[in-house]
C-alpha cells in the first residue's frame, strides 16, 4: 500500500436510513444524492484538501487513480453519534471470560439489545476499568458490504471523536458548526449536535469522574463565527469556575475532517489505530502486491523433471522385473535339473526348503549331504593316488535311501578299490551294474550306511 484515503459519510442520517433498507447480500443502487467527503495522502507526504462527491464520482476517481487495490486502503469516518462508549470493571485477564461477561455488564446503557452490538475493548486504566466502544452490527454489515460490492479496500472504520488528537492528562473538546465532539481517553468519547452542547458540556463537567489536567478546546472556524466561539468560551468558562482546570483554546482554520485526517495520518500512517471497529469477525484481511516473478517457467521445468523422473522409474522398474523374471527362469532350470522327478514347480524357494528338509532327515537317520560328502571324500582320495576316477551323476532314492552314484573309472580292479575305500568308510556298497568300453569301466554303485 502506496497511499491512504480517509472518507466520511455526508448526512450520515441518510446514509443510514438508506443502509437499513438494504438486505444481505442484495446489491447496492446508491442514489445520486448520497455524498462523500473525501481525501488522500501518500505515505511520505501530506494531506491534500478534501473533496465533496456523490458516491458514484467518487467510486470512480478512486479506481480511475488508483486501478489496483493493494495500491491504497480506505480508514472510513463514521459519527460518534452511532457509537457508545463506556468503561466496566471486569477482574478477570482472560480474554474468554471478558468477552462472555461483556454483554451484561453494558447492556443497560444500549438502547437497544447488546446483541446487535459489535463490541471492541481497549486497555485497562491504572485503576483497572476496561474501556469499551459499542456500535450497531447491521451498520458495519452494511458498511462491508457497500464497500466490498465496489472493490473498495475498507482497512478501518473509526469513530470521528476517537480520531481527535489527545495526550494523556488532558481532555479534547472540538467544536464546529454542525456538532461537538469530545475525547476524554484512547476509547472514550461522544459526538453531539451543537444545540445540546451546554447541557451535556455542563453535566459531563459536572460528573466528569477522573478529573483531567488541562481541557483543551479546539475551534474550527472554517463553519464557525466569532459569536458562537465567544458564547462557547463564555459556557465553559461558567462550568469550570472553581475548578482546578487548565483550559486551553486553539483556533484552526480548517474543518473538522481535515483536523481529523491530519492527525490519523501524521501518527498513525499506515498502521491501524487500536480503536478500529473492525475487529473480531469483521476484521479486514490484508491485500498483497502482485509479485513480477514470473514462475510459469520453473512451473514448466518442475513439471519436465516429474515427467522425466517419472519415466526414469518406470524405466528402472522395467529393468529390475525384467531381471527377476531371468533370474527367476534360471532358478526354475536349476532346481529342475537337480530334481528331474519334479515336473511341477510353482514355488522354487518352498519346494527346495522341502527338499533339503527330506535329505536331513533320511532313512535311518542318514542324510543325502552325509552320504555324498563320505562318498566325495573317497572320490578325493582315490583320486590323488593318481588313479582316474570320474564321477558323472549323483542321484538320492528317498525310498531306500540310496545314493546312486555314475562313474567311470580306468578298469574293474580301480572299481574294487575304490568300493574297499567305501567300505573302510562305513559305507555298504553294491554294484548296480558295470561296463567296460574304450573309454573304461562305467559303474553305478549303490552306497548307503552299513547300519541301514
Amino acid at each position: 500500500m502506496t497511499s491512504k484515503v480517509f472518507v466520511r459519510l455526508v448526512n450520515e442520517s441518510q446514509w443510514v436510513t438508506f443502509l437499513k433498507e438494504i438486505l444481505p447480500g442484495e446489491p447496492m443502487e446508491v442514489p445520486v444524492d448520497l455524498f462523500v467527503e473525501w481525501t488522500s495522502a501518500d505515505l511520505d507526504a501530506s494531506v491534500s484538501e478534501p473533496q465533496v462527491l456523490p458516491f458514484a464520482d467518487f467510486v470512480t476517481h478512486l479506481h480511475s487513480e488508483w486501478p489496483h487495490s493493494y495500491q491504497y486502503g480506505i480508514d472510513l469516518i463514521i459519527s460518534g453519534a452511532n457509537v457508545i462508549t463506556t468503561e466496566v470493571n471486569i477482574p478477570s485477564r482472560q480474554m474468554r471470560q471478558i468477552a462472555q461477561a461483556l454483554p451484561y455488564m453494558i447492556e443497560d446503557q444500549l438502547a437497544h439489545d447488546v446483541s446487535e452490538s459489535h463490541l471492541v475493548t481497549g486497555p485497562r486504566d491504572a485503576e483497572g476499568m476496561l474501556p469499551v466502544v459499542a456500535v450497531p452490527v447491521s451498520l458495519l454489515e452494511c458498511l462491508r458490504q457497500l464497500f466490498e460490492q465496489f472493490d473498495l479496500p475498507l482497512d478501518s472504520v473509526l469513530p470521528d471523536m476517537l480520531c481527535l488528537p489527545h495526550r494523556e492528562g488532558e481532555w479534547t473538546v472540538l467544536f464546529e458548526g454542525r456538532h461537538l465532539m469530545i475525547k476524554r481517553g484512547s476509547h472514550a468519547g461522544l459526538t453531539i449536535e451543537m444545540d445540546a452542547a451546554p447541557v451535556v458540556l455542563g453535566s459531563i463537567i459536572e460528573n466528569w469522574g477522573n478529573k483531567p489536567e488541562i481541557l483543551r478546546i479546539l475551534f474550527c472556524m472554517q463553519n464557525l463565527n466569532e459569536n458562537v466561539k465567544n458564547w462557547i468560551k463564555t459556557q465553559i468558562a461558567a462550568h469550570v469556575v472553581g475548578e482546578e482546570v487548565e483550559v486551553q483554546y486553539e483556533e484552526v482554520n480548517s474543518g473538522d475532517f481535515m483536523v481529523i485526517c491530519d492527525h490519523l495520518h501524521q501518527t498513525l500512517g499506515a498502521k491501524k489505530p487500536a480503536y478500529d471497529l473492525l475487529q473480531g469477525r469483521f476484521a479486514s484481511s490484508g491485500r498483497r502486491r502482485p509479485t513480477s516473478f514470473k514462475w510459469q517457467p520453473i512451473a514448466a521445468l518442475v513439471g519436465v523433471f516429474v515427467v522425466m523422473y517419472t519415466a526414469f522409474l518406470y524405466t528402472q522398474s522395467w529393468q529390475v522385473n525384467k531381471e527377476v523374471a531371468r533370474l527367476d527362469a534360471e532358478t526354475k532350470t536349476l532346481y529342475k535339473r537337480l530334481f528331474p522327478r519334479d515336473k511341477r514347480v510353482v514355488n522354487v524357494r518352498r519346494q527346495m526348503e522341502q527338499h533339503i528338509k527330506t535329505f536331513q532327515n533320511g532313512s535311518n537317520g542318514d542324510s543325502f549331504m552325509t552320504l555324498l560328502a563320505l562318498a566325495g571324500e573317497q572320490i578325493h582320495t582315490t583320486n590323488r593316488s593318481k588313479a582316474t576316477l570320474k564321477p558323472k551323476r549323483v542321484a538320492y532314492d528317498e525310498g531306500q535311501g540310496d545314493l546312486r552314484l555314475d562313474l567311470v573309472v580306468e578298469d574293474f580292479t580301480q572299481l574294487e578299490q575304490f568300493k574297499t575305500r567305501l567300505q573302510q568308510a562305513s559305507l555298504a556298497v553294491e554294484t548296480a551294474s558295470a561296463t567296460q568300453d574304450k573309454e573304461g569301466v562305467k559303474a553305478r554303485l549303490k552306497i548307503r550306511n552299513e547300519r541301514s
